[in-house]
């Protein structure tokens, strides 16, 4: 008797953690944008890039329209590869842009990611 009470206890305590577990999700959490999230996954991250696949690579285009905006306002980040066919998340700080400027690159983040194929921009 006393062992079906132990049991019966311990499987009422993992149900109700497990519930409650689900009702906060981590992670980056959609917005009205279909392509931007709100949290990022590292949060030294002001902005996330993230590039996915269906199975035959990213959309190089859209990887090399980043890059360029990055690179022409020499921006710090990194880059880490998180899938098989090229799927990458590209973190940027953001230290160096304020203000307007920092406001108009993530538009113009946001803008390559509505114009290319699954690509997410998820903002800190």
């Amino acid at each position: 008797m006393n062992r079906i009470l132990i049991l019966v206890t311990s499987i009422f305590v993992l149900a109700s953690v497990s519930c409650k577990s689900q009702k906060n999700p981590t992670g980056p959490q959609a917005t009205k944008e279909p392509t931007v999230y709100k949290g990022v996954t590292d949060q030294a991250c002001a902005v996330e890039v993230a590039f996915g696949s269906y199975g035959s690579g990213i959309d190089a285009k859209a990887l090399d329209k980043v890059m360029a905006a990055i690179t022409s306002r020499k921006l710090k980040h990194t880059a880490t590869n998180i899938g098989r066919e090229g799927e990458t998340r590209i973190c940027l700080p953001l230290k160096e842009l304020k203000g307007k400027k920092k406001t108009a690159f993530i538009n113009e983040l946001k803008k390559i990611a509505k114009e290319g194929q699954l690509v997410s921009v998820s903002i800190r």
